[in-house]
């Protein structure tokens, strides 16, 4: 199931049709029905007020395939009970099942921004229906890293001190990689582990070989795509990438949905670990690869500055697709074909996002020359370039 919270600036007709609101209950403390193999869990205990949106985890080890929707309570604790949280007017749910197979695991998405109380320092619980039990996962709301400004727990890059990292580090979970020493992988593992699920992470890594100021790079996995960004010698460059790939050595960010791909269409990279530091994570990526591939057409995906808009190229030489999304908005696109525009075009062979949020596509014609066309998807128009 789907939340939906419609305007609250809505028809009388609307409002005048919606339940009255009652009074939140308050339930006594006990222990919500736990089965067992099934769990859920936040991916922190504890948040700072100011960030209300949060990340959580379903896991099935039982024997059984499960089934749920998107729909969950929110409760907090006064005193010894429990109280519902009050939901704002017009909210209701649609109906979208999810399946989860024994040891699947799902993130999902939480959230205050459905209820009237603001966030403040306390005691919660999340409680959700799972395969027809309901299970509860508690939080706190109170002093901790993860911020509105912070949602992952780092600084941003543009208040970190010259001589951040220099020779130890901080204690923040960054992957440091100095000469002659051994970087902990914990936190690629973690970040690997977390962009196989579609759920918002971010990888930290500073390199510092002793000569000059080290490069510190944040990697940021958010609504399907890579946000890349490099501190070195303070100056920040960043590029947005599709997918995370292996040659079989090393670890990358391309737009090219696998190896094969990447090199085929020429596309950028950036390494998402220093060369040679990532063997033992390849097999990892490689999985992810080949479930991707198992499910998407895309070989290869391109997205504009601002990560709203996306297009990708399949195997059909001439077909390209375009796709938009806005957190809390929606999301949309289509699929085209060149050979509903003039016949000339016989392959696609890049595609590349200009500063006014227009798509130029490079195409090989039927005659072997190159034509440049744009695409502009806020009008839907096609026109050579």
């Amino acid at each position: 199931m789907k939340k939906i919270l419609v305007g609250l600036l809505c028809s009388a007709f609307l409002t005048s049709c919606a339940p009255a609101v009652q009074s939140a209950p308050v339930q006594p403390q006990v222990d919500a029905e736990q089965v067992v193999g099934l769990s859920l869990e936040l991916e922190h205990k504890v948040y700072d007020p100011s960030l209300t949106s949060y990340t959580y985890f379903i896991r099935n080890d039982t024997a059984e395939t499960v089934e749920f929707g998107e729909d969950y309570r929110i409760q907090q604790k006064n005193g010894e009970s429990w109280q519902d949280l009050k939901e704002r007017e017009n909210v209701a749910w649609t109906a979208i099942a999810y399946d989860l197979r024994p040891g699947q695991t799902k993130a999902m998405n939480c959230g205050f921004w459905l209820y009237e109380e603001p966030p403040e320092a306390g005691t919660y619980r999340l409680v959700k229906e799972v395969g027809g039990a309901e299970l509860t996962a508690e939080f706190t709301l109170g002093e901790s890293p993860y911020t509105a400004e912070t949602p992952y727990g780092f600084a941003p890059l543009e208040e970190l001190p010259e001589d951040a990292y220099l020779t130890s580090g901080e204690d923040d979970g960054t992957m440091v990689f100095t000469e002659g020493a051994e970087a902990d992988t914990a936190s690629a593992e973690m970040f690997l582990e977390l962009v196989s699920l579609d759920a918002p992470c971010q990888l930290r890594t500073a390199q510092d070989y002793g000569q000059g100021w080290p490069i510190v790079i944040d990697v940021i996995y958010e609504n399907e795509s890579f946000l890349w960004r490099m501190l070195s010698g303070g100056e920040i460059t960043e590029q947005r990438f599709s997918y995370l790939v292996t040659d079989g050595t090393d670890l990358y960010l391309s737009n090219g949905a696998d190896w094969a791909s990447t090199e085929g269409y020429g596309s950028d990279t950036a390494f998402l670990l220093p060369p040679g530091e990532g063997a033992e994570l390849s097999a990892a990526v490689e999985q992810m690869t080949k479930r991707r591939l198992a499910g998407n057409t895309a070989r290869y995906r391109v997205w504009s500055a601002d990560g709203v808009w996306d297009a990708a190229l399949t195997e059909e030489p001439t077909e390209f697709s375009v796709g938009w999304q806005r957190p809390g908005e929606g999301s949309g696109g289509g699929v085209y074909d060149l050979q509903d525009w003039d016949g000339s075009e016989i392959e696609i062979l890049n595609l590349e996002w200009l500063e006014d949020n227009t798509l130029r596509l490079t195409c090989e014609t039927v005659d072997e020359q190159i034509s440049r066309l744009v695409y502009d998807p806020g009008h839907q128009t096609l026109e050579s370039a």
